[in-house]
């Protein structure tokens, strides 16, 4: 393969003249591969904006307008822990180590409350009262027909809603995205301090902040157990 700088050579040694097309050519290709390159920067940029704006549109960006004092009566659960892990919703193919983040936040909230519960407990609770529907999905008015349970299921996202909750003692439980962007997963508020709200995740060990999820909600409920 010859390049264009010795096939320039053996032209000006073979006529005696000078080639200047061969600069003009290699300027042009130097742009074209400028102009490439900064078109696919651009096309990536968009996509990801877009990937983002469809993950994320559907939420409300909230934070805490006041602070709710973090009781030292929260009790964590984890949906991933051995004692309960593998077993199903219901009878749908999903186990509390897949999909239980939701039972997970429940039995969080009403143990806090003083009526300890396990997640496996409680999962067997709902399994027995027919709450799952057959892909595993809570039906939330079957949980209202339970006797000494109570539930609040928010319209919309608000942060007087989820602030109103705190205030009645209870703890709201929010759906938000894994990592901002992944997939829904539910946790359980248990407060709110400098400026945002204090989480119990159940795949994490520790307290999480709702802006570790970029601070959008996508649903609000509430449950609790009556005295």
């Amino acid at each position: 393969m010859i390049s264009v700088g010795l096939s320039r050579c053996i032209a000006e040694k073979l006529t005696g003249k000078k080639y200047k097309g061969f600069y003009i050519t290699e300027k042009c290709k130097m742009k074209k591969w400028k102009i490439t390159a900064m078109l696919i920067v651009v096309c990536i940029v968009l996509m990801a904006g877009g990937y983002l704006f469809l993950r994320i549109h559907n939420g409300i960006k909230i934070k805490p307008t006041s602070e709710h004092v973090i009781s030292k009566e929260v009790i964590s659960y984890r949906q991933d822990d051995a004692e309960w892990a593998p077993d199903h919703l219901g009878d749908s193919p999903y186990t509390m180590k897949s999909s239980g983040c939701l039972v997970t936040c429940i039995a969080s909230a009403i143990s806090s409350s003083g009526d300890k519960v396990t997640p496996g407990e409680l999962n067997h609770v709902f399994a027995e009262n027919g709450i799952y529907d057959t892909d595993g999905n809570i039906q939330w008015s079957y949980i209202a027909d339970m006797e000494g349970y109570s539930v609040e299921v928010y319209d919309g996202v608000s942060e007087a809603d989820i602030a109103q909750c705190l205030s009645d003692g209870h703890y709201p439980i929010v759906r938000v995205r894994m990592h901002g962007i992944g997939n829904y997963h539910f946790v359980l508020i248990v407060g709110a301090e400098d400026g945002d709200y204090v989480c119990m995740d159940p795949l994490e060990d520790d307290l999480t902040k709702l802006s570790d999820y970029f601070g959008y909600v996508y649903a609000v409920r509430c449950v609790w157990k009556e005295d």
